[in-house]
Formats: C-alpha cells, structure tokens, sequence
C-alpha cells in the first residue's frame, strides 16, 4: 500500500476523506493471511494522529504508559472497521462507544469567537490524547455519514476504507488499486488460449 516517512517512521498515506476511516487504513490486507500493520509503537499512533490533524503536537508517552494505548488504540480499530462498513457485532460496537465514553468526558465546548461557531475541545495531555482524538472522531463520523456510504477497497491485500458518498467510487485510490485491477485484467484478456 502507499506510504510515506514522516520522522524516520513510515505511515500510510491518506485516501479515505475522513481521520477515522484513515485510523482503519493504518493496517492493510484486512481479509488476507497477511495484514500490513503500521501502528507498531505509541510513537506511529502519535505521530499519525498529529499527521491526520487530530491532535496539534506529537505526543509523547511517560515511561511504561505508550503500550497500554496502543493495545487500546489497536482494539479500537478492530472494532471500528466493521462499525464503520455498517456493521459490527454488540461487541464491536462496546469498545468504540468506550473509548468514546473516555474521550467525552475530556471534551469541553469553547468559543469560537465572534462571528465563529463554538469548538469542542479535548484535553491534550494525557498519554492516551491521541486515541481520544481518534475516539471523538470517530464518533463525528459515525453520526455524520450514513450506513452504505463508507466502502472498503476491494483490491488484493488492500480493504482500506473510504467515504463514498455519492457511491461511484470503488477503489481507495485509483493510482494504487484501481490501476494494478485493470494491469491484471489486461493481462488476462492478452493470454493466448
């Protein structure tokens, strides 16, 4: 899948239209034997979620505390990839209504100053402010776009996710996905018999 190296780490690049589609996307291969993962310190989560712009800085973990959210971090995504595609067990939908619960109750509402709506905003010290961020967003998109309008590319190795709201699009990308199905076709149709 696409990446790029932010920092000396390798992060996948953004196709989805939204930051807690981009969460799934940070593991790829869904539905194969092989997922390519890459969240694998609290350093990737941090620094992706300052990358997507859920959070303002890249956060930094006490001693002994990253690891903790990133197992959380991960659960999260697991439970958010079928929610997201409009389905999920009760189970599923449990862990993503936790770590909403958690980051709702850092949330404030602050002004946005005259002529400007208000903001929420979210305590950003602790250690696990980069899965609030990534909760709260999820729960924005969870009420904002309705079920059938989030598909999951169907390329090989791919099941990244993405907003499709007009529901034409079909691949996450067409440079990545779309193009290596139509090299494959092509390449099926130009075999002699």
């Amino acid at each position: 899948m696409a990446s790029e190296v932010v920092d000396g780490l390798v992060l996948p690049l953004r196709v989805s239209g939204h930051p807690a589609l981009d969460f799934c996307n940070t593991r790829a291969g869904w539905a194969g034997p092989t997922p390519k993962e890459y969240l694998h310190s609290y350093q990737h989560l941090a620094l992706w979620a300052r990358e997507v712009g859920v959070t303002p800085t890249t956060h930094r973990a006490a001693p002994g505390t990253g690891e903790p959210v990133l197992a959380r971090a991960l659960a999260l995504r697991e439970a958010l990839y079928p929610v997201a595609t409009g389905g999920g067990t009760p189970a599923h939908w449990a862990v993503v209504n936790a770590e909403l619960a958690r980051a709702a109750a850092t949330a404030t509402l602050t002004s946005g100053g005259p002529g400007q709506v208000a903001r929420w905003r979210l305590a950003g010290d602790a250690d696990d402010a980069p899965l609030l961020a990534v909760a709260w967003a999820a729960g924005e998109l969870l009420t904002s776009v309705p079920a059938g309008a989030v598909q999951a590319c169907p390329g090989a190795g791919c099941g990244w996710l993405f907003h499709d709201p007009r529901g034409r699009r079909r691949w996450c990308s067409m440079a990545w996905c779309g193009n290596r199905a139509k090299v494959r076709r092509h390449s099926l149709r130009s075999r002699p018999a």
